[in-house]
C-alpha cells in the first residue's frame, strides 16, 4: 500500500480486494490480509487524489465469525 501513490493503485492486485464498505461500516474501505483478516481504513483527499488513512486503521478483524 505504500508504494502507491494514491488509493487507486490498490485496484491492480485483485488478491487485495480493495473495496469501500457499505451498511454500519459506510465511511471506510478495506483491503484483505489474508483469507480471514481484513484491514478497515479510512481515506482523505490529496488534491484529487484520495489517500489511506494506514496509521489510522480501525480493526483488523476476522468479519466472517
Amino acid at each position: 500500500m505504500k508504494s502507491e501513490s494514491d488509493i487507486n493503485g490498490l485496484n491492480k492486485y485483485g488478491s487485495l480486494h480493495y473495496e469501500h464498505l457499505h451498511g454500519d461500516k459506510e465511511g471506510l474501505s478495506s483491503v484483505r490480509v489474508n483469507d480471514q483478516y481484513r484491514i478497515e481504513f479510512t481515506e482523505d483527499i490529496n488534491g484529487d487524489s484520495p489517500i489511506a488513512n494506514i496509521c489510522n486503521i480501525i480493526e483488523l478483524s476476522n468479519h466472517y465469525k
